[in-house]
């Protein structure tokens, strides 16, 4: 499991790490016949694709702020 899913303060995760796991929470969301739980995975994964868009967005910004 991903250190930062296990509550370590220090890991950081990768935007490729997040949509992977977003792309697994997707999968895992068709194994159900519960309609609950299958809008759960379902928004989990959205929430995981917006967070590695936000990292992505942070690393462009700081990479423009080092360039000039």
């Amino acid at each position: 499991m991903l250190a930062f899913l296990n509550g370590d303060p220090d890991a950081v995760a990768s935007p490729q790490k997040l949509r992977d796991l977003a792309t697994w929470y997707r999968e895992f969301a068709e194994r159900t016949h519960n309609p609950v739980i299958w809008e759960a995975r379902l928004r989990t994964a959205e929430e995981l694709e917006v967070d590695a868009q936000v990292l992505e967005s942070r690393a462009l910004q700081v990479a423009e702020d080092a360039i000039g």
